[in-house]
């Protein structure tokens, strides 16, 4: 069976790499909603929320249109008989607009809304809720003696749309169309504001559908979650942007091939048990590794030189709270340059 959620979630993070996908717009997600995430599925389950959270809405950009691999998109305009009423307008339709999709491969998809806003939470209250957040995660076997385990915690933010749909192909060579009012079906993909709708919609083989609003001839009663970000703990460390199950930080180096320079790195941070150095050398083409960095690490610095014949060229990178911003839990800075030409040292995630 395809994981629908899993793949929406990958398409996403090509542009937002803290977010977890809604494929199924599961209305349970909200700011401030406490539970677990299963992170083969990326399905969220609510078990509480958090009291007097306090959100902050943001205005987001109307398009949200996101599509894998072998989909193709095609509108055309179209004559209707003036039997459908616009829900919006009340208005018969006369003219209308049609948009089809037409995927090659089974597991394609299409993703397009019209968006509301983006919410986000103060989470100091996250940090006073602690106690409250451990016994709810005892209690649904995701923590003891007052620690909670990684993909138990509380949705930080979330991205709201008025309307739109999620369309995902089971079959290969598969076509699903809407059609309805230019207005309503401009409002449902993206490129008019407002609470789009639809008359009717057509498919020829196994699709995996969720449109909102979910009736043809209706407008949308609410707003619906798309997409959120999620904090999760580690024992009583609170994890930001959290989106996999991380042991520990891994810095690696990589001195590329081709590259003639001998490096140096030092790498310094603090933890709650004091400060820390590390230091490697590495040769021209060769990879070199600092792993098992605590996941309470601070003030990450890293020093890198490049030994010249009379001179070295430095360079300097930090993270002051790794934790939230490395989301995969790892880092790679890439080395070049052929002596005694010019050097170069990219932090491969930040470009």
């Amino acid at each position: 069976m395809t994981n629908w959620n899993h793949i929406f979630s990958t398409l996403i993070r090509q542009s937002r790499p803290a977010y977890w996908g809604n494929w199924g717009l599961n209305m349970q997600i909200k700011p401030g909603a406490v539970g677990i995430i299963d992170t083969t599925s990326g399905d969220f389950r609510r078990v509480g929320d958090l009291p007097e959270v306090k959100v902050i809405d943001y205005p987001a950009s109307s398009t949200w249109n996101l599509m894998s691999e072998h989909v193709s998109r095609q509108e055309s305009t179209v004559n209707l008989d003036g039997s459908a009423v616009d829900p919006e307008t009340q208005t018969k339709i006369e003219a209308g607009l049609e948009v089809k999709w037409g995927m090659e491969k089974a597991g394609s998809l299409a993703s397009e809304f019209s968006l509301s806003n983006e919410s986000t939470i103060d989470e100091t209250v996250i940090l006073q809720n602690m106690d409250n957040l451990a016994n709810m995660a005892a209690s649904v076997n995701m923590g003891s003696k007052g620690n909670i385990a990684q993909g138990f915690g509380v949705i930080t933010g979330v991205l709201w749309a008025d309307s739109g749909l999620n369309i995902g192909s089971n079959e290969d060579k598969s076509n699903f169309s809407i059609k309805g009012s230019v207005s309503g079906i401009n409002e449902m993909v993206g490129r008019a504001t407002g609470k789009g709708s639809y008359i009717s919609t057509t498919s020829d083989k196994s699709l995996n559908q969720h449109l909102w609003p979910a009736k043809s001839g209706s407008i949308a009663p609410t707003r619906v979650p798309i997409a959120y970000k999620f904090t999760s703990f580690d024992g009583r460390l609170k994890i930001p942007n959290w989106i996999m199950h991380l042991n520990s930080f891994k810095l690696v180096l990589i001195n590329k091939p081709g590259c003639t320079y001998i490096t140096k790195a030092r790498l310094t941070y603090n933890t709650p048990e004091g400060p820390h150095e590390r230091e490697v050398t590495i040769s021209g083409g060769l990879t070199e590794t600092f792993g098992d960095i605590p996941l309470n690490s601070e003030m990450l610095k890293l020093h890198i030189t490049f030994k010249g014949m009379i001179n070295d060229d430095p360079y300097d990178f930090h993270w002051d709270k790794p934790l939230g911003e490395w989301l995969t839990g790892q880092r790679h800075i890439e080395m070049s340059g052929v002596w005694p030409g010019m050097t170069k040292c990219d932090d491969r995630e930040r470009k």
